[in-house]
């Protein structure tokens, strides 16, 4: 049976994903603002709750257990109190929060307000505190009546802050439904609802708990980010094959769905039978009573919105509710899908399943194709199956068919059946067919399955063209580049051969893309070849097309606004059903909108590419890649740090270099930003090292070069960071820079003449680096080039000019939003101060308190704990924050200050000056 109440209760002190949360919820009733946060069960309310609580300097906490009688939450509330601040208040007032029977006399609601309130008062007279309160859902109405009077009547900022825990009630007896909590929603609070962990989060929170990372990531997937949940699913599968782990969950799932009020099974049981669930046609079926099947679904976390559609966790709920019925009860529900349905294609499909004699396989398998077409790749899979399970004459074409649409459409409950049948084709061009989209699923051998393809082709030059450019795209993933570039270049030799210009396309779109990656010539005349011979891309393979390569080579090229007019078309013309075309489109957004500094739009766009993601189930390596682009954009570089570390490793587990190369690049640039130079300098050496090995000279995808030449000189290895810019350089005078790169090669030669002390030299540099980003209407570049060149005025002692530099860049980023640039910014040039990384400002040792005061807020809290005597592990707890974090912020005051102790820090805090 589903607990996850269990994960509530036992959260750990700082849990994963949470930490941002955390604070801001600390930060709002510590100004004494009142909060309530809402979540389904297993959500991990109560850790959130529990986790603040622990960090607030004076907190009383009530937690209600179940619905009492009329003022028994405000008795529970006043009991939880000190006995003397009871002891103050008017005996009647006292006498009636702990026995509300004992009212009488006038409205009960208004004098139990009254007395909340004069408690309220007396207990913030002997210092501000919060009041939090879990489960506050089990409210008597007398209580929520009391205190929502209590809560509108301020107390003055900072005095009293309220916490509320809201959870889902227990399901109504009478009506088998979860009730609303219009009450608790009329609350004069700020309202705020617990998301489902990131799937980063989630394998995190797994793995740490010993769960291998296969597990963690399918748990994520089947608890719709629901960190109970994810538990319970880990742990029933622990150790456990495919099929045991399959019996396993149904067991999990099946007393809590059997338990399940009749209205609320029926409207489960319409989920798992439609294809793509809505709100909207659960609700045109069913009602008022799907409305509160679905509230009391997601309250008791069986199901999850994604957009616009809903969909059951665990998976194997929906199995285990069809199983429940009969055969004519199955009919039934189908025939009346087959009614809702809004297309004709999809009316077919419930009508075959309802055994409708009239739905001949021809008009199923004309209805895949249609679907198909428009990108429902896997509603075409489905429809391709039962076509095929009539066994005519059609059939190999047909399950051929399902096995090509159920891999692109990502369509589970098909693939196992399409697998099995394509064993059997015997005809060449079907064999290779299914050959192809088998290596494409990833579940067999690459090279042992392509060989025996190309054998079976070797009398068909069409076939032998798909094959070697599915091989081409393989190596191309794994770096393998020349031989990846010689098989496309074959492969558009046989198309032309076979007279299929489609092939053709697609092999030149590669050679194109691999022409690039290794840095020589030519990139540019190919992918237009391809482009010139294209047509509309079919849906499904629009992230492989030449149109959609061409668009990533006008963002390498700085070309943004073409670049973003391309991505933008090509996202309205994507197949509803296109996964992977969906979230890669979406990724070249974030890409976009990232450097031209609009971070909220950044953020946004990875959170639709993250949703998608979870619809389609594809790949977690690329979110969490969108994920950390996003962060360093409009997020933080705290977050990005954590999310690329989690990618990094992953890649490597999965020996994805791919994606590794990918992570490492986005770590190296958080590290630096966060002064864990010596972090980011071991990820800059990986990648270097990996590019190295696999030929890789493009300095205009990833763009880590420059990042890594000045995480180089900043830790004094000059040589090498002269070097590796060197190879930058080289690449641009042969005309395959950009004018990004070439802003961040100066900006980072600037660097190197800064640390071998040519401050004339670095300054001209960089003066160039941000005149041309502000031309180039590069915002980020143009900020980081500004604080560079202020940092190279300080170093020279003009202070005037130093903090002009930095002023301007201030100004660059405020209309941007890109929040982690802008407290990079701030962090370093405080109210105007111009403080260098390479020469920190000497101290005022005179003047403790103006330089507390040049600290940022988090950097005084980090001080104040460490005057405290609590360690590095300790602070981060308390703060929400990594342990690397809170050692880049201490190497930032040391900096600021001029100090080189714990010791000394403490003493400044303490007020005796630096010792």
């Amino acid at each position: 049976m589903i607990q996850p109440a269990r994960h509530e209760a036992a959260g750990a002190a700082a849990p994963v994903g949470r930490a941002r949360l955390a604070a801001s919820i600390t930060a709002r009733v510590l100004d004494g603002q009142a909060v309530a946060l809402h979540g389904p069960r297993g959500m991990g309310r109560t850790t959130v709750l529990d986790l603040v609580a622990a960090g607030l300097p004076h907190a009383i906490s009530v937690r209600v257990q179940r619905l009492g009688t009329p003022g028994h939450g405000a008795t529970l509330i006043a009991s939880a109190f000190p006995a003397e601040t009871l002891d103050e208040l008017p005996e009647r007032m006292r006498a009636g929060l702990l026995d509300p029977r004992s009212v009488t006399v006038g409205d009960p609601a208004v004098f139990l307000g009254d007395a909340l309130t004069e408690l309220l008062t007396t207990e913030a007279g002997r210092a501000p505190f919060v009041l939090v309160v879990d489960d506050a859902q089990h409210l008597d109405p007398l209580t929520l009546a009391a205190l929502r009077t209590a809560a509108s009547r301020s107390l003055g900022p900072g005095a009293l802050g309220i916490l509320l825990g809201v959870g889902p009630p227990e399901v109504s007896t009478e009506t088998g439904f979860v009730p609303g909590l219009v009450a608790a929603r009329e609350l004069q609070l700020l309202h705020l609802d617990l998301q489902p962990l990131a799937g980063a989060d989630t394998v995190e929170m797994l793995t740490t708990a010993g769960v291998p990372t296969d597990t963690a990531l399918w748990a994520h997937r089947e608890s719709g980010g629901n960190p109970g949940l994810a538990h319970d699913v880990a742990a029933a599968v622990d150790a456990m094959s495919p099929a045991d782990a399959t019996r396993a969950v149904r067991s999990l799932v099946r007393q809590r769905a059997l338990t399940l009020s009749p209205p609320v099974r029926a409207t489960l049981r319409r989920v798992a039978a439609m294809h793509q669930p809505t709100t909207a046609v659960l609700t045109r079926l069913g009602g008022a009573d799907a409305v509160d099947s679905i509230r009391t679904a997601r309250a008791l976390a069986l199901l999850v919105s994604e957009d616009d559609y809903v969909r059951l966790t665990p998976t194997a709920l929906g199995d285990v509710l069809l199983e429940s019925i009969d055969s004519d009860e199955l009919v039934q529900l189908h025939t009346e899908l087959a009614v809702a349905a809004d297309t004709e294609a999809l009316a077919r499909y419930h009508r075959a399943l309802a055994g409708d004699p009239s739905t001949t396989p021809a008009d199923l398998a004309a209805s895949a194709a249609e679907t198909a077409a428009r990108g429902e790749h896997d509603l075409a899979a489905q429809l391709y199956l039962l076509a095929a399970d009539a066994g005519t004459d059609e059939w190999a074409e047909w399950i051929t068919c399902c096995l090509e649409n159920a891999v692109i459409g990502k369509e589970t409950r098909v693939l196992h059946r399409a697998v099995q049948g394509a064993a059997r084709l015997t005809d060449p061009g079907h064999r290779v067919r299914a050959d192809l989209a088998l290596v494409e699923l990833g579940d067999v051998s690459p090279d042992e399955v392509l060989v025996t393809a190309l054998q079976a082709a070797r009398e068909h030059p069409d076939l032998q063209a798909r094959v070697l450019l599915q091989r081409a795209r393989l190596l191309l993933g794994t770096h393998e580049l020349r031989t990846a570039l010689e098989l496309a270049r074959r492969s558009v030799e046989l198309a032309e051969r076979a007279g299929r210009p489609d092939i053709e396309v697609d092999a030149l779109t590669v050679a194109a893309s691999v022409t690039r990656t290794l840095g020589e010539g030519g990139s540019r005349e190919l992918i237009d070849s391809a482009a010139a011979l294209a047509g509309t891309p079919r849906p499904g393979h629009v992230h492989t097309s030449a149109r959609y390569i061409a668009g990533r080579f006008a963002l390498h090229d700085d070309d943004l606004r073409r670049a973003r007019a391309e991505f933008v078309d090509m996202l309205a013309s994507v197949g509803p059903d296109a996964g992977y075309d969906t979230v890669h489109v979406l990724r070249s957004l974030v890409e976009i909108v990232s450097r031209q500094g609009r971070g909220r739009e950044a953020l946004e766009l990875a959170g639709r590419a993250t949703r998608a993601a979870t619809h389609f189930d594809t790949p977690v390596a690329t979110t969490w890649y969108i994920e950390a682009i996003a962060e360093c954009a409009g997020g933080s570089f705290e977050r990005a740090a954590v999310v690329s570390s989690r990618g990094v490793a992953l890649a490597r587990e999965q020996e994805d270099e791919r994606y590794l190369r990918r992570h490492l690049a986005h770590l190296g640039l958080a590290r630096l930003h966060l002064d864990e130079l010596d972090e980011a300098v071991e990820a800059f050496r990986e990648l270097r090292a990996i590019d190295a090995a696999s030929g890789i000279r493009d300095v205009t995808s990833l763009r880590w070069h420059t990042d890594a030449v000045t995480a180089l000189a900043l830790v004094g290895e000059v040589d090498e960071a002269a070097d590796l810019l060197a190879g930058v350089r080289a690449e641009i005078a042969a005309g395959r820079g950009a004018p990004g790169v070439v802003v961040a090669a100066d900006r980072a030669e600037a660097e190197i003449a800064a640390a071998r002390g040519d401050l004339d030299r670095a300054r001209e540099l960089v003066t160039r680096s941000a005149t041309v980003a502000g031309e180039r209407r590069l915002p980020i570049e143009q900020a980081r080039s500004l604080v560079t060149l202020a940092h190279v005025e300080r170093r020279a002692r003009r202070s005037g000019r130093s903090r002009e530099a930095a002023g301007r860049a201030r100004e660059v980023l405020r209309p941007l939003h890109a929040e982690p640039w802008t407290a990079w910014v701030l962090a370093r040039f405080p109210e105007g101060a111009a403080l260098h990384t390479l020469e920190p400002e000497e101290p005022d040792a005179c003047d403790p308190q103006a330089l507390l005061a040049s600290l940022t807020l988090t950097e005084q809290q980090v001080a104040g704990l460490v005057a405290d005597g609590a360690s590095n592990r300790e602070i981060a707890q308390r703060l929400h924050l990594s342990v690397k974090t809170v050692e880049g912020t201490l190497t930032r005051v040391y900096r600021k200050s001029g100090l080189r102790s714990r010791t000394q820090l403490a003493a400044l805090v303490l007020g005796h000056g630096p010792r």
